[in-house]
């Protein structure tokens, strides 16, 4: 006979604890948890490979990242992109991936990699939204920044709104400029007062429905709107070859722009492996206005000058993509698609002066052009685990047409661009991986780049677009060792063909007037280093480090040497957690010298300070904040043949700046996603909103 012993068994404790970051061949996935109290912003600045310099998002150095949520572009740039990420929470997010090289299904110009934010999802009717507020100012300027977003699940509808804004009512600074002529005889000088109130507000709306388990269509609209008045006063001396110069000027700019779009999406789905048929058709309309008045008194002669322009540009672009995803067994998918887009730009510019009481033509600035570009693509990629490899391999060809009737200009070019990544897990856990990827990419000039338009900038400075550009070319290859799913080594090169530069240079009429431009660069590599490293130091101080240095190798034209440079970006952000639901965050940004063309823009410092508190069982959260606490300027120096430029932008908007921001949360049930509509021309839209 058994007996069976009936006291209790102690088991030790077992803590089961996810990781934070799961890293693939081709991307790196930052799981969210719902209780971080973070923005997007700040979730973002967390993510491996990712930093924020300035008004860039950039992945491992390289700029140009394109942003998704839920596989729909955020069609912002700056500031206006920055700050609509901000409006998420973690609340809002699940999940953000990393895919530093952009697969096959992208378009080819996606060179800067590719972040999407996926958002919570539940299937129950419910609904989701938060309300916030952010106020700024400093001595100088004054801005408000509202956003919401709804989301709601009904049965089979999804349903879903969101919109942020931004009022700057005075954003006051002021502009310096000195030139140092080579002979040390002739000087130039320049003082000016700007005034900036500026505004803008985006709404997008949709509906995503089943038809049945398989089948969905959706739908969706947006509006976006900006304005910015600039106003100018200033003084400028010039001393040229025993002659002097001095005048004054009162420039006003008043800039705005309307941006329609719209977007339909249907999928059916073949089984519950992910084998999926899909069509994306895409409409984007954009009317941009500018209107310039420019006033100038020479005070050595008692005489003055008065100038307007009026520039107007229209952007129409549409696009289908349908694509096919084929899951096969074993894990490997095959991806097949085509795609076209076509854009029309049409621009209409006027310059007059005022003469003898009345408006007469300078015919010599006034330009009108009619631009078309088509894109034919077709794509395909393969995606398949092997033991402890992964591989997957695309190629994507795509045919570009443009025409530009008024000068008389036809282009008609072909390529293909190849995208390998092979990753390979050296234990079972995968806590020591690595991945090697290799890409060709394009990068086609933006829109207002190829637009010759004149815009003054004082008596002696002015900008102009650049017609007869043409589009770089770059081969990616990197590779990344991870250890423990976080850190992260990155060693690689971004190698460049034809990069679209700005460049600075005299006027051939006016040697003492200069004019910003772009050109292309015969040659430019990049060699990088990147190392992303968090540390965790007890149960209440997290660091995340980002370091990026670059060797930068330049050759403007094929018969120049090259000239090298070493560049460095780091970004340090440490969060505490401190007692009663406080969370203090202290961020740290720093880059030397940066090099474009003939220009740089001088090294920076940058410290910002944020404390951050929640209420009522975290519905309502309050933050208050110090950014560029050491009030840095943007510095920036060209080099001409005669004499170089120094100049130095300080304006209120961007420097030591306090703010203050409320956000509330509210929901029925749990946390909820609706699905996004996809749009097909979201990386056709970015050149619409790059400015010169």
């Amino acid at each position: 006979m058994t007996t069976l012993n009936k006291e209790p068994i102690q088991l030790k404790e077992v803590v089961v604890k996810s990781q934070s970051i799961i890293s693939k061949a081709d991307k790196f996935i930052k799981i969210i948890s719902i209780n971080e109290n973070k923005n997007g912003e700040e979730l973002l600045r967390q993510t491996p490979s990712i930093a924020l310099n300035g008004k860039d998002i950039t992945i491992n150095g390289s700029s140009g990242a394109k942003v998704f949520i839920n596989d729909r572009e955020i069609r912002l740039s700056g500031d206006n992109l920055i700050s609509y990420i901000r409006s998420l929470s973690s609340k809002d997010i699940e999940s953000i991936e990393v895919f530093p090289v952009a697969g096959a299904s992208y378009d080819a110009d996606a060179r800067g990699g590719i972040i999407k934010i996926k958002l919570r999802h539940k299937h129950t009717d419910d609904y989701q939204g938060s309300i916030a507020v952010k106020g700024m100012a400093s001595d100088k300027s004054f801005a408000m920044r509202p956003s919401y977003s709804y989301n709601m699940h009904q049965h089979k509808l999804d349903f879903y709104t969101f919109g942020s804004g931004s009022w700057t009512t005075s954003d006051r600074g002021s502009i310096l400029g000195t030139r140092y002529y080579r002979d040390n005889i002739n000087h130039y000088s320049s003082f000016g007062d700007v005034n900036t109130p500026a505004n803008n507000q985006n709404i997008s709306a949709g509906m995503f429905y089943e038809i049945d388990s398989l089948r969905t269509i959706g739908a969706e609209l947006g509006y976006f709107h900006d304005y910015t008045d600039m106003n100018t006063n200033s003084c400028s001396y010039l001393t040229y070859n025993n002659d002097i110069q001095n005048s004054n000027a009162q420039y006003s700019q008043r800039m705005k722009f309307n941006m329609l779009s719209g977007s339909l999406n249907y999928q059916r789905k073949f089984d519950n492996n992910g084998s999926m048929f899909k069509i994306m058709v895409d409409y984007v309309k954009k009317k941009s206005v500018n209107h310039n008045l420019y006033n100038l008194m020479l005070l050595w002669n008692n005489r003055d000058s008065t100038y307007r322009s009026n520039l107007s540009s229209t952007y129409n672009i549409a696009s289908t993509d349908v694509s096919y995803k084929k899951v096969l067994t074993g894990g490997t998918a095959l991806l097949t698609g085509i795609k076209f887009t076509t854009t029309q730009m049409i621009n209409d510019n006027s310059y007059q002066s005022f003469v003898d009481n009345q408006w007469k033509d300078i015919l010599d600035y006034n330009y009108s052009s009619r631009y078309n570009e088509h894109i034919f693509a077709a794509y395909a990629e393969i995606n398949t685990e092997i033991k402890q490899w992964q591989i997957i391999a695309g190629l994507r060809a795509e045919n570009t047409k443009t025409t530009n009737k008024n000068v008389n200009m036809k282009k008609d070019y072909s390529n293909i661009y190849p995208h390998v990544i092979l990753g390979y897990s050296f234990d079972e856990m995968k806590r020591w991986m690595i991945s090697m990827r290799y890409a060709r990419q394009i990068e086609r000039p933006a829109f207002d780049a190829l637009n010759p338009n004149r815009i003054e900038l004082s008596q002696y400075s002015y900008q102009i677009g650049n017609p007869d550009l043409k589009p770089s070319y770059i081969n990616r290859i990197s590779a990344t060792l991870i250890h423990d799913y976080k850190y992260t080594l990155t060693i690689g090169c971004d190698l460049y063909t034809d990069l679209i530069r700005e460049f600075a240079k005299q006027d051939s009429k006016d040697q003492n007037v200069s004019y910003i431009t772009y050109e292309n660069h015969n040659r430019e590599n990049h060699w990088f280093i990147n190392i992303n490293a968090p540390f965790q130091f007890g149960k209440f101080i997290d660091l995340n480090t980002n370091l990026t240095m670059v060797r930068q190798c330049i050759q403007m034209t094929a018969k120049d040497n090259y000239s090298n440079h070493n560049l460095v970006f780091i970004n340090c952000v440490a969060n505490m957690h401190l007692p009663y639901k406080y969370d203090a965050e202290i961020e740290y940004d720093m880059h030397n010298r940066l090099y474009s063309g003939n220009s740089s823009i001088k090294s920076s410092n940058s410290i910002n300070f944020k404390l951050k508190k929640t209420f009522a069982k975290d519905k309502i959260l309050l933050a208050a904040g110090i950014d560029n606490i050491l009030n840095e300027s943007a510095r920036y120096q060209s080099e001409l043949s005669e004499y170089s430029i120094k100049s130095r932008n300080l304006m209120g908007s961007t420097g030591r700046l306090i703010s203050l921001s409320l956000t509330y949360n509210f929901n029925k049930g749990s946390k909820i996603i609706s699905r996004r509509v996809e749009n097909s021309s979201s990386e056709d839209r970015a050149r619409m909103s790059k400015k010169l």
